[in-house]
């Protein structure tokens, strides 16, 4: 008997749960992601009272508040208890009671972006942040196809972002590629393309570089994902120094020693695009979210 049997005899007691999330009216993948796993639920728990509330149009400009468009929520109408799923940077913020959270309600916590050590959680995965790239990714160059081999980065300048893009010693800019379709030929024609932690660890721009086959090169992850990315095997690490000169000594060199090296090059890319397909889609999301969710800690 699998697990989703096993839920399906456990929740044959009728629930009335409600569930948060912001409609998908952009090509934001983390609003298709909800609208998907909602509809999966609804499908498959003929059992369950479910009711949808747009938390869109709740919305109060918090991105940690209860009607964030960074989370989805699954609540017992009945009891209060509720289930978290976020994709917000800060996830340590959504236990604040100042933004509207009862934390000694929520029964479950799903995410895999902005976690510590101390934070009890079960582990997601991550997206890229336009839908745009389910279509995309199919046409990612190999290895072998790939024009340009130059190392450069472009995202929101802000802590050790900032501080590395003084030393002018590698190519750092915020100034960021639009449209989407131009973002994604400037990834993929690219063999390495390097990502630098944010407000949080993971970013988007993490997804989208496994999914154009590039080579994703940034530090080494600590938190975790409901199937492992491993470093240096599904991406390139380099060391981490909190001096800013130093910090960029250590990125060239270690991109220097690999950079003409194309079968190990490969290897990671090829890698790095698997684990992307089967964990960085939208579908890929929703197919973990069915595994992880927990409704019978709402009861």
């Amino acid at each position: 008997m699998d697990i989703e049997e096993t839920y399906f005899i456990k929740l044959k007691d009728k629930m009335k749960l409600q569930i948060s999330y912001q409609y998908p009216f952009t090509h934001w993948s983390v609003f298709n992601v909800f609208n998907g796993f909602y509809n999966k639920m609804v499908n498959k728990y003929k059992t369950i009272d479910f009711t949808y509330v747009d938390s869109g149009k709740l919305y109060d400009g918090n991105p940690c508040s209860y009607y964030s468009p960074h989370v989805m929520t699954i609540k017992n109408l009945e009891n209060d208890k509720y289930i978290l799923i976020s994709y917000w940077d800060r996830v340590e913020e959504l236990s604040y009671e100042v933004h509207g959270w009862d934390d000694k309600k929520r029964v479950q916590l799903i995410t895999s972006s902005g976690v510590h050590s101390d934070i009890k959680y079960t582990p997601l995965s991550y997206i890229c942040y336009s839908s745009t790239f389910e279509n995309l990714h199919i046409n990612a160059k190999p290895m072998n196809k790939k024009e340009y081999n130059e190392l450069f980065f472009k995202g929101f300048l802000y802590g050790s972002r900032h501080s590395l893009s003084l030393t002018n010693k590698i190519n750092i800019t915020n100034h960021k590629t639009f449209p989407d379709e131009v973002y994604f030929n400037e990834l993929t024609n690219n063999r390495i393309c390097l990502s630098l932690n944010g407000a949080g660890e993971i970013c988007n721009r993490d997804m989208e570089i496994l999914s154009c086959r590039s080579v994703l090169f940034r530090p080494k992850l600590n938190q975790k994902f409901h199937n492992e990315l491993i470093p240096d095997f599904h991406y390139l690490t380099f060391d981490i120094s909190d001096d800013p000169n130093e910090q960029a000594d250590i990125i060239l060199k270690k991109f220097n020693e690999v950079k003409d090296d194309i079968k190990f090059l490969k290897s990671i890319s090829d890698n790095g695009y698997k684990w992307f397909k089967k964990n960085g889609t939208i579908q890929s999301n929703i197919d973990i979210l069915n595994k992880v969710v927990n409704l019978n800690l709402l009861k």
